[in-house]
């Protein structure tokens, strides 16, 4: 493995993590919101399980597209980087 595959494996690395961290947090702020919103709305309208549970169920599918969307973002980032460092040392 040359030097330059190594730092590319590196890099794809970092970029994985930096991706895996991202969704990680922002599908516990979803579903942290969906839970803390649905508490309020319960206690606020006498309804106790109810809108508690159509929050997390409406925040489920909110996360996946979430995670796609930001999944989408970042790779388009590092084909892009990829693409401007090939075509740096191919010039």
């Amino acid at each position: 493995m040359t030097q330059s595959d190594n730092n590319r494996q590196v890099i794809g690395n970092n970029f994985l993590i930096v991706l895996i961290t991202q969704v990680g947090c922002l599908t516990f702020v979803i579903i942290l919101l969906s839970l803390l919103g649905g508490l309020w709305l319960d206690k606020t309208f006498g309804t106790r399980p109810l809108f508690t549970l159509l929050l997390l169920l409406a925040g489920t599918p909110i996360s996946v597209i979430v995670m796609l969307f930001v999944a989408r973002r970042t790779i388009a980032k590092i084909k892009s980087k990829s693409q401007k460092k090939e075509n740096e040392l191919s010039s």
